[in-house]
Parts: structure tokens; sequence; C-alpha cells
């Protein structure tokens, strides 16, 4: 692993996946400054200790990548008083329905038969690499937000904080200039807290997410590697990809790293 702080030692109740970006280190040496960027799975079931574990970091923007479908499974967020709920919902690339909703619509037979035999991999691979080509706009909204002082401190997430948010802290990061060795360690850290992310999903049984889901509930290498091809061949390089793809300059990108960085 590289030298990055690992996930915060706060004990939530109800929060999963919480982690500060805090500690990562630039190429040129600088770091990535604590409490200004953190992020999480959804706060739909946050307890009051959990809400208050959050206002204390003093946060002003949470940025929520759900769909309403997920919100009528999570729950709205429960935020601390004076945080700010922007919404940049990204529907699933992979599945038109999301997969969240395929599976409680599913029977363990037709299950077995959309993920089933390296199916789910597969589709997470996609939906990796759709995410890439296919949310741009939301990202570069995003992106563009931490330019601007009054979104800091701030926390995003999706619903397990793996995915949407997953290539969210990816693109922070590099955007800050941190190594992609640093990217994709901070994005496996969602590992971690796969437990938290099964108990905080809606699915027809425990057992068929420790089973035949499980690719859905990890991330793996091969996820990001996904994004990291859908970025080469659309774009060239991560350059390419910031500046034709999302639309953010160059003076938008000193401004986020003045904001996030030591």
């Amino acid at each position: 692993m590289s030298d990055f702080r690992k996930p915060s030692p706060h004990r939530f109740e109800a929060v999963a996946n919480f982690r500060d970006l805090a500690g990562h280190t630039t190429q040129n040496g600088r770091r990535v400054a604590p409490g200004r960027l953190m992020r999480s799975g959804h706060l739909g079931h946050a307890t009051e200790a959990d809400v208050q574990i959050l206002s204390g970091f003093g946060l002003r923007k949470v940025y929520d990548f759900r769909t309403e479908a997920d919100i009528e499974i999570d729950g709205s967020d429960r935020l601390p008083t004076g945080a700010e709920s922007v919404r940049m919902p990204m529907p699933d690339p992979a599945q038109g329905r999301g997969i969240r909703v395929l599976i409680d619509e599913s029977s363990p037979s037709e299950l077995e038969s959309i993920f089933g035999a390296g199916k789910a991999a597969e589709m997470m691979c996609e939906s990796a690499a759709g995410l890439v080509r296919e949310r741009r706009e939301p990202y570069g909204v995003f992106l563009r937000s931490l330019a601007e002082s009054s979104g800091l401190p701030g926390l995003f997430h999706c619903s397990a904080g793996k995915d949407r948010a997953g290539w969210a802290g990816s693109v922070v990061l590099l955007t800050l200039g941190v190594s992609e060795d640093q990217v994709v360690d901070q994005y496996l850290l969602s590992n971690l807290a796969a437990d938290q992310i099964a108990n905080s999903m809606k699915s027809q049984s425990q057992e068929i997410w420790r089973e035949l889901l499980l690719p859905l509930l990890e991330v793996r290498p091969e996820y990001i590697e996904s994004s990291f091809s859908a970025v080469r061949e659309e774009w060239g390089d991560f350059d390419g990809y910031l500046e034709k793809g999302l639309g953010i300059s160059e003076a938008e990108r000193d401004a986020i790293r003045e904001n996030l960085l030591e």
C-alpha cells in the first residue's frame, strides 16, 4: 500500500465505507489536506450518533450521485446542520434499470442467469468504463464545484460508496497529481467495508450476496483498469479526459489543488 492515511477511525453505526481522502501525496510532494473532502456510502440510514460525527467535519456540501430509484431504496440523506445536499444522479451505465433494482425484481434463478458464470464481474467492468464515457457531465460539475471554496469541506457518495463514488475519488486524486498506484490503493480500500456495504443494501438474502453477487459487493483491480482503459481509448491520457472529456480548465484544476492540498 502507498503511504497515505488509512480509513478514518470514526465508528459510524449506519454509514458504510467512510473515509477521508487525506494523506495522498502528489508527484511534486504536496499532500491532500485532512478534513477537506470525504467519501462514503449513502447517509439514508444515518443514526443521530452518525449525524453528530458528521457535524464535526463542518460539511458545507454533500454530493449525492444516487438516482431516484436508489433513494427509494436507501432513503434520503440525513445531513448535519449546515450541510447542503447537491444531487448529481448517475444511472448505472451497464443496466438501464440499475443493478440494485434488477436484483430486487429478479428471482434466484433469474439472478443466476443474469449474474452467474462470470457475468457479474463482466458487468462491473462494463459499468466502470461506462462511468468514464457516459457520465462526463456530472463528474465535470462535481470537479468544478471543488474548484469553489464554498464547496468544501465536502463529502461525496453514491449508494455503497464504491463504484460511482469510487471513480469520483479516482478523478479527484488524479486531478491533484496523485500517482495512479495510489489511486488504485484508494479505490481498493472499499473492500475493507464489504460487510458494511452488504448490510446497508437490500437483497433477497445475505447468502446470495456472499456467493453469486460477490463481484457486485467488491471492487477489483480489473474494474478500475477498465476505467483507465476507457480514458486512454477515448482521450489518450487523463489530462485529455480532464480537459476534453470533462471540460475542466487549467485554472479550475489549479483551484482544486489549492483547495485540497496542504
